[in-house]
């Protein structure tokens, strides 16, 4: 009979990774610096704006309605603003660390990008943004899988009881 390896919880996982964090380094590492260069890229060099879209796209695909929605609704424009859970530029600046006034400023040039909307004081992520951010978001589910792949293989190599 084969041995099937019981579900591994999230604390015991994480406690893997830190023990082994010397053997598994590069494959975690190698696709974030593919995901935050691909990322600085596409603002331009200015780290802040892709943690603005950051801040933006998590309270964004944290609404229900989001979920409902195919890919090809969001590439085509169908849904020219997205829902959003909600956002403004103070949350922004507290999530990421930054002045409100560099948020401030930052977000008027993503509004004139397209990237984002403003409706009165909340931000909302644009079918414009999820376009042009597409090849980040393939980058994205790229590095997940990676990542999935070896804290995967850590997993199994650790012998069972």
């Amino acid at each position: 009979m084969v041995a099937v390896k019981p579900k591994s919880t999230r604390a015991t996982l994480e406690h893997l990774v830190a023990e082994n964090y010397s053997t598994i380094s590069l494959g975690l590492l190698s696709p974030l610096l593919d995901v935050l260069s691909l990322s600085r890229e596409a603002c331009g060099g200015d780290m802040d704006k892709f943690l603005i879209m950051l801040v933006v796209a998590i309270r964004t695909t944290g609404h229900k309605r989001f979920a409902t929605y195919t890919r090809e609704q969001l590439l085509s424009g169908e849904v020219p603003v997205f829902p959003s859970l909600g956002v403004n530029i103070q949350s922004i600046a507290d999530s990421v660390g930054a002045s409100k006034e560099t948020i401030r400023r930052k977000v008027t040039e993503l509004v004139k990008a397209g990237w984002i909307e403003r409706q009165g004081n909340k931000l909302y992520f644009t079918a414009k943004a999820y376009r042009d951010f597409e090849k980040v978001r393939e980058r994205i589910g790229k590095m997940s899988v990676r990542h999935h792949q070896v804290v995967e293989q850590l997993r199994d190599a650790v012998p069972t009881d």
